[in-house]
């Protein structure tokens, strides 16, 4: 269907092309072929990277679409504040080349990211798979890497926390909302949420999970049996661990000034310091005969 799409987009058709190799078909403006190989060159290495992470063969052919606009893309998708999307139903990843692509990293997390998606569906059905979930492991395997573009001034997961403004692990289950503090948090809160399972009981625990639900049964079994956890105790565990960090975050902003005043009160005494070393070497060198 992305196919189809972009096909039908004011573009002639003459100007879409595509490249295949085993199990990715590259479909893209006629404009954007080098973009199109790189991404041909990439998929293999992202393939065996997240094969290695999560133990799940990448068996089954992706379509990659590249959207050389980003009101097209917008058009196609209906959301604003993505540079790709998964559709994991058409093992279809859309991505907007012009606002995705900024570094030469960016388009393996992303490619890897979205893969991601496609692989955590293709072995777990939909409904057993949170969305807390999906997302936070696509975002754990590409480095914290996370297809929203939103500015960001801080962590807006801490500041949640201590207003007491944490989404509820239910209501993420379900979905992301709409709004674009919201969406932040959601995802934030996602990354948070599995770095707490891979901290708190390992790769493995994380990896049991996932192949808990891709045997069958639902989340709460899954949970329960590879991590003797409800969705309950898990949030519970999880703002826990927040709150001892909080601590820190509200130590270091309650004594914020006078940190900076001894900071730089340090920086002086060394820059007074290395004056007086750097006279006495000159007055010593006078006072050298030789």
């Amino acid at each position: 269907m992305p196919a189809l799409l972009i096909l039908c987009a004011p573009a002639p058709a003459a100007e879409i092309e595509s490249l295949r190799a085993n199990n990715v078909t590259v479909v893209f403006p006629s404009s954007m072929l080098s973009g199109a190989e790189e991404v041909l060159n990439i998929f293999p290495f992202v393939c065996r990277e997240l094969e290695d992470h999560l133990g799940f063969e990448v068996d089954f052919h992706s379509t990659v679409v590249l959207v050389a606009d980003s009101s097209e893309f917008q058009r196609m998708t209906g959301r604003s504040m993505v540079v790709a999307l998964a559709i994991p139903r058409r093992y279809t990843i859309l991505i907007d080349w012009s606002r995705s692509v900024s570094h030469p990293h960016r388009l393996h997390d992303l490619l890897k990211h979205e893969l991601c998606h496609l692989l955590l569906h293709d072995r777990i059905p939909g409904a057993r798979l949170p969305r807390w979930l999906d997302e936070g492991v696509a975002q754990w395997v590409s480095g914290g890497f996370a297809e929203v573009v939103l500015p960001r001034r801080g962590s807006v997961l801490d500041e949640a926390f201590l207003s007491g403004r944490t989404i509820p692990l239910n209501a993420l289950s379900r979905g992301f909302f709409a709004d674009d503090r919201s969406v932040l948090l959601a995802y934030e809160q996602s990354l948070s949420l599995v770095q707490f399972i891979v901290d708190r009981y390992g790769t493995d625990g994380l990896l049991s999970l996932l192949k808990g639900l891709a045997q069958g049964g639902s989340f709460e079994n899954a949970l329960s049996k590879n991590l003797s956890l409800t969705t309950a105790s898990l949030e519970e565990a999880w703002l826990e661990d927040l709150k001892g960090k909080a601590v820190w975050i509200t130590l270091l902003i309650g004594h914020l000034y006078q940190i900076l005043f001894f900071l730089g009160a340090a920086i002086l005494a060394a820059g007074f310091v290395r004056h007086i070393r750097k006279k006495r070497a000159a007055m010593d060198a006078l006072d050298d005969p030789d």
